[in-house]
Formats: structure tokens, sequence, C-alpha cells
């Protein structure tokens, strides 16, 4: 049976396992969390997610003579 690990980076989060059983897709061990995700949280991932991919494509993208 094949385990992938899921990892969060939130603090209130816990490493979740995956589990491939036959005849059904990735099966959770933990129930959905009951409280969505809060307004800080969304601004956060959002603001980590823009500067991961737009940094790097800046950079590359002000120093194109160089390359």
């Amino acid at each position: 049976m094949l385990h992938l690990p899921v990892l969060c980076l939130l603090p209130s989060c816990h490493v979740t396992l995956l589990v491939l059983q036959p005849g059904q897709r990735l099966a959770h061990l933990e129930p959905p969390r009951q409280c969505p995700a809060s307004t800080v949280e969304v601004a956060i991932a959002l603001m980590v997610f823009f500067t991961t991919f737009l940094t790097p494509s800046g950079y590359v993208l002000s120093n194109m003579n160089q390359f």
C-alpha cells in the first residue's frame, strides 16, 4: 500500500497520510477542517505564491541582456 505524507506549514495542521486503497482514490485519515481559512491566512498564502513566482521572473526579465 502506498503512503504519501502531506505536510502543512500552518502550526494548527498535522501531517496527514494519504492511503491509496483499491476501488477508492486517496482516502484521508483525518476529517476535514471544521473552520475555514481566515482572511489573514489567505492573504499570507497569496503573498507567498506571488512572491515565489514573480520575483525570479522579474529578476530574469530585468537582466535579460546578461543572459
